[in-house]
């Protein structure tokens, strides 16, 4: 290929009857007569159309947008080459527009604040290049959608996937902190949401305790602002082991004239407890019961009672015989 151009440029230097030692002058000549082709063109006023994306300000304090819009204006313009040719090379081609300015109507609960370009040539005017005449505007009409501003406190709602260490488990619930947050957004946005999610807390074969921080799931897509995007969680662990007692039955429901005879007579209640309380367990803060039903062959019992701190509480056997004996 280049060979081929070489061999065109001398064709061209033997046509025009150049002299070799005379390229220089040639060479600087055509520059020269190139750069007052390029000015005295690009000084003359075309008719041309440059795009500006709108940028919407000044809302009115107590509304926010519904939904958002992105806008391209698209401005029919007379102006000089050069003006032309800065516009097109300008990195950020961004028009604010005010919405102060907007002519507002009410559509239900919603507020429709329009704009009318052609009605608003003088304003795009100030906002372009004084050697731009600005001739005409499209779309002619821009409609922005705004409901009133509303708070709304909701809670934050834990996602996790926690695994323990065999013994070891979750002390109390995982407290959040803060456990609620505040979203501002649109009336009719806001009302929608009766909670948030964190990003998934997911930690395996847990043995300490454990804090951190943690991201919400912010709804990105929609115009709502928070008064936080991070929280604070803590995660108490404790060591728990098994315990037992064995405990005597208390039989309801005896007919009269009757005692009852149980086999066994005594049932085992397994249980689970923490280290901590491993020792504060007392035979007297349990008690055990079976109703008589003279339909059944054997009886269930139950625990009417039982501390708070213990948990997992199995009774072997859970059903006992009996034998009704008259008195």
């Amino acid at each position: 290929m280049i060979s081929k151009l070489r061999v065109l440029f001398y064709w061209i230097i033997d046509i025009l009857k150049i002299e070799r030692r005379h390229l220089p002058v040639f060479f600087f000549l055509v520059a020269l007569s190139t750069i007052f082709w390029v000015l005295t063109v690009l000084s003359k006023d075309y008719t041309s159309t440059i795009h500006y994306n709108v940028k919407f300000v000044d809302f009115p304090e107590d509304k926010l947008l519904v939904e958002r819009n992105d806008i391209e204006l698209l401005l029919q313009v007379n102006a000089p080459g050069f003006a032309l040719l800065a516009h097109k090379f300008k990195f950020k081609k961004e028009l604010p527009l005010s919405v102060k300015g907007f002519i507002p109507t009410k559509q239900g609960n919603i507020w429709n604040y329009f704009w009318l370009g052609e009605q608003s040539i003088s304003e795009v005017q100030e906002q372009i290049s004084k050697e731009m005449q600005l001739l005409h505007i499209q779309p002619n009409r821009i409609d922005l959608f705004l409901d009133e501003k509303a708070e709304r406190l909701i809670p934050i709602r834990l996602k996790s996937e926690i695994s323990y260490e065999p013994m070891f488990r979750k002390k109390d619930d995982i407290q959040l902190e803060p456990s609620s947050i505040t979203i501002i957004g649109p009336e009719a946005v806001v009302e929608i949401f009766d909670d948030i999610n964190t990003d998934l807390l997911q930690i395996n074969n847990v043995n300490t305790n454990q804090s951190g921080k943690l991201n919400l799931e912010l709804f990105d897509d929609l115009d709502i602002s928070y008064s936080q995007t991070e929280i604070s969680y803590d995660l108490k662990v404790e060591q728990y082991t098994q315990g037992s007692i064995e405990m005597d039955i208390k039989v309801l429901n005896i007919p009269k004239g009757y005692k009852i005879k149980l086999f066994p007579d005594k049932v085992l209640i397994n249980y689970s407890v923490s280290l901590d309380n491993f020792d504060l367990i007392k035979r007297e803060m349990f008690e055990l019961s079976s109703r008589f039903d003279k339909t059944k062959k054997r009886l269930s019992v139950k625990v009417d009672r039982s501390p708070d701190f213990v948990e997992n509480i199995r009774l072997f056997p859970p059903k006992v015989e009996y034998i009704l004996i008259k008195n």
